[in-house]
């Protein structure tokens, strides 16, 4: 007896025998609630570790109890990645940062009217995203 044959037995993947296929028995359920949770079902894909670096710097500027906080940035990041591309993110919070380099460095972005209102842009864009998130003010 082993978890592959036996139906009762924990291991056993709860699936239906259906026209030949093997369908899990959850999967309504599971696609349901992703419907009616307001998901990110539409969000553009963002590299994991880009992910883990934004949970960790939003969780460094907005300091709160870590359980909280680890929630509430993934959240601000997927309502990001519902408004843009994963390169379009690079380019944006890249601008947003660079123009507060101080010193001759950062002059080339600061003096450029441009830049600047793409890193004002992706403020607010990042800002709306907390609030959603329901971060404190």
């Amino acid at each position: 007896m082993n978890a592959t044959t036996d139906r009762n037995h924990p291991l056993q993947p709860l699936c239906d025998e259906h026209a030949g296929r093997r369908r899990p028995r959850f999967a309504l359920p599971v696609a349901f609630a992703l419907a009616v949770s307001g998901g990110s079902a539409c969000a553009h894909e963002y590299p994991t570790a880009e992910r883990v670096e934004f949970v960790l710097e939003c969780m460094r500027d907005f300091p709160g109890p870590e359980f909280e906080m680890v929630n509430k940035c993934s959240c601000a990041l997927d309502r990001l990645a519902e408004q843009l591309t994963y390169d379009q993110f690079v380019e944006a919070s890249t601008v947003s940062k660079a123009v507060t380099i101080a010193g001759e460095r950062g002059a080339a972005l600061r003096d450029n009217a441009d830049a600047q209102s793409d890193a004002r842009h992706f403020r607010g864009m990042y800002r709306q995203a907390r609030q959603k998130c329901l971060f404190r003010p």
